[in-house]
């Protein structure tokens, strides 16, 4: 089951990475050289998008962003009275009762896939310079 996570998103990332290369036009490459830049260029593209958006899952881990969740609770009874919670809790007791429920960064897959592609694209831009 673990390594199902890591080849659904290897798969995810060869598709995106193939439609990158599609739309920059690896099939109208006129040299080898150009083709190995297309691909490069959409490895790298995909490692920097994968370990973006698993850096940003891993610091939503860490309780950093509960300040926005507290803020717009609190903008949203703001305007509308009425609706949602109208319990009057400060922000340490929203955080605590928020660090209660929240799991650990147990999904590095995205993290660990991103730095795979990173790699793929340190190789081929060496091959691209051979």
């Amino acid at each position: 089951m673990k390594y199902k996570k890591y080849g659904i998103q290897l798969l995810i990332g060869l598709l995106l990475a193939f439609m990158l290369m599609w739309y920059r036009g690896i099939f109208d490459a006129r040299t080898v050289s150009d083709g190995l830049l297309i691909v490069c260029d959409s490895v790298t593209i995909l490692a920097f998008l994968y370990l973006g958006i698993g850096s940003l899952l891993w610091v939503s881990s860490t309780g950093c962003f509960t300040i926005f969740g507290y803020a717009f609770k609190k903008c949203i009874h703001a305007f509308f009275p009425g609706a949602g919670n109208t319990d009057t809790e400060n922000y340490y007791e929203y955080k605590v009762k928020r660090n209660a429920v929240r799991k650990p960064f147990l999904e590095q897959t995205t993290l660990i896939t991103g730095f795979f592609f990173l790699a793929c694209s340190f190789i081929l831009t060496a091959v691209w310079y051979m």
